[in-house]
Parts: structure tokens; C-alpha cells; sequence
């Protein structure tokens, strides 16, 4: 089963793709600029390119419910709309999941930091090194945990 994480973002938007418990590719696309729209498009176009190259089953994305700056969870909600219809259109499943969840199923604690999170997934994903974004790291940990959550349905 081939998963592809994404971690929606304005400044940076992590996605990581999950084959067969390996990370076959991992990244964070910085879309140039400063129009937010122009942005937007960009990022989505990306992801296209992305999904259409790897052939993913599902995507996963986090669900987003609470951020300090109403600004910024506006343009994020935006950008994760336009991010949903674009794997709709291509015809990608979609799970989603809570920081909550994705925090228990990498770290088993629901409150764990950013720095656990990034620790269990550099250790699970030992062939990806450290070095990649804190927006590549979170869309390992959300592909992560769909694929466990799946694998327990099974």
C-alpha cells in the first residue's frame, strides 16, 4: 500500500510518501512569491505532479481544528480546501487524523513535542537521514499513522 502524507502549510507544505513501511520519497514544497493565491496554486500543482508520478492509494492529511493567528488558520484552511479537491480530482482517497492521534500512534503519548515526533520518525524511517523540514517530518508522521490505522482494520 503506497500512502502519501501532506502537511499542509503556506511557507512550507511536507508531504512524504509511504511504501510497504519505507519513506520512498519525503520533501517540503516552498511555493515562490507572495500572492497567497498564486501560492496556493502552486503548491496544489505540485502535489498533482506528485500523486501523478507515485500513484498513491490514499493521501493523509492532519485535521486541522486550532491555531493562535486567525490569519494564518485561515489561509491554512484555504490552502488544505484547495489541497483536498486537488487529490479528489485525482482521484486519491483521502483519510484524515488529529495531531492528537498522529502524536499517539508515532509516539504513544497524544501530547508528545515536536522533537519526539521527529525522533520516532527519523528512527522508523532510518534510510531518510535528519536534515529534512519540521513540514516533511510531520507529513512522515501523518502517512505513518494512516498506515497503522489501516493495517488494524484489516
Amino acid at each position: 500500500m503506497k500512502i502519501i502524507g501532506i502537511d499542509p502549510g503556506i511557507t512550507g507544505t511536507g508531504y512524504s510518501l509511504v511504501a510497504d513501511g519505507t519513506c520512498i520519497d519525503i520533501g517540503t514544497i516552498r511555493a515562490k512569491g507572495t500572492d497567497p493565491h498564486s501560492k496556493v496554486l502552486e503548491i496544489c500543482t505540485r502535489i498533482k505532479q506528485i500523486v501523478d508520478q507515485q500513484q498513491p492509494e490514499f493521501a493523509a492529511l492532519e485535521k486541522v481544528f486550532y491555531h493562535k493567528n486567525i490569519k494564518t488558520l485561515i489561509r491554512a484552511s484555504e490552502l488544505r480546501g484547495a489541497i483536498i479537491l486537488a487529490l479528489l480530482e485525482s482521484g486519491v482517497a483521502i483519510k484524515e487524523y488529529t495531531a492528537t492521534e498522529i502524536k499517539l500512534t508515532t509516539t504513544g503519548n497524544g501530547r508528545a513535542s515536536k522533537e519526539q515526533v521527529r525522533y520516532f520518525i527519523e528512527r522508523v524511517f532510518a534510510d531518510r537521514k535528519q536534515g529534512e523540514s519540521s513540514h516533511a517530518i510531520d507529513a512522515a508522521a501523518i502517512a505513518y499513522t494512516a498506515i497503522q490505522k489501516m493495517s488494524r482494520r484489516v
